[in-house]
């Protein structure tokens, strides 16, 4: 009789657990995002890439590793890449110019949206899955595919997006005067240039393609492919969540402090679920005893 209580609470207590909301899912926290460093090592012709810092006297990993390593390796979602020079330490000469910086025929792929991509004084040619913030700084060469959100050039950058910007930012730290090179072949929703005294000019809803700007004769878009009125810079395109059809069927209404007070779809009421509980470990037991007599 013993063995038979004890049975019959388990089974109540098992069924308990599974009938509590998400007792059967995993919760999973996202790894924090990491910073990846890239250079191009001129004695072995080829990247190189180290994650959380650069040190000169590690050799690094090969390029194939940002996409097909660990995850404490590879670019993930929300990541950033730092590209760096290949002679960091060289100054400017009497000209103002650094040496060329020696890249190869290499072209970079990184299989993820990247948090942040910063080209930091070199040339690269790179394509990831988006960007959420990319600065290509003065001395830099770069050609970028992918569609970015937040974009900052600066100085004597040059630099072609291949895809829609949705806020382009031309900046001079240096000299008073913008002095890029850009072109976009997508669209941009906003553009602008500034120096250290503050925005010069802004621009609205270019058309595909059509954005060029020339450090010597400035934006060269014809006027019919832009806008000069607008409300500041766009806001970040919003990527749709993935729901199954069971959420997408019950939305929740904006948050308010009313809406809050409500017990939600799927929250437990611990109340509720342990009587439940108790009353089915209730039948449970008294049918248990009902065949013990019946068998007597």
């Amino acid at each position: 009789m013993k063995k038979f209580r004890k049975c019959i609470s388990l089974l109540a207590a098992a069924a308990i657990l599974a009938l509590l909301p998400n007792a059967n899912a995993l919760q999973a926290s996202a790894a924090p995002a990491k910073t990846i460093y890239m250079r191009f090592d001129t004695d072995l012709n080829e990247w190189r890439i180290q994650v959380g810092s650069w040190d000169d006297g590690d050799a690094g990993l090969e390029l194939y590793y940002l996409n097909n390593g660990n995850d404490s390796q590879k670019a993930l979602d929300g990541d950033t890449l730092v590209v760096l020079p290949n002679t960091p330490e060289a100054e400017p000469d009497e000209d103002g110019n650094r040496p060329k910086q020696q890249t190869g025929n290499k072209d970079v792929t990184v299989n993820a949206r990247l948090g942040n991509l910063t080209v930091n004084r070199t040339n690269v040619v790179i394509s990831a899955n988006g960007i959420d913030e990319c600065h290509v700084q003065g001395d830099s060469a770069a050609a970028i595919s992918g569609n970015v959100t937040n974009a900052y050039v600066y100085d004597n950058a040059a630099c072609t997006f291949n895809n829609n910007v949705t806020n382009l930012r031309l900046i001079a730290t240096v000299e008073n005067t913008v002095d890029t090179n850009v072109s976009v072949g997508g669209t941009v929703a906003y553009a602008s240039t500034a120096n250290g005294g503050g925005v010069l000019k802004e621009y609205y809803n270019f058309a595909a393609g059509s954005f060029y700007f020339d450090k010597n004769s400035g934006l060269m878009t014809d006027t019919s492919q832009y806008s000069t009125t607008g409300s500041g810079p766009a806001a970040a395109p919003q990527t749709p969540a993935q729901t199954t059809p069971a959420q997408s069927q019950n939305k929740a209404p904006a948050s308010s402090g009313e809406y809050d007070d409500v017990p939600k779809t799927g929250e437990s009421n611990l109340l509720v679920w342990l009587f439940s509980g108790m009353l089915l470990l209730s039948a449970m037991f008294a049918g248990g005893c009902f065949l013990v007599r019946r068998r007597r």
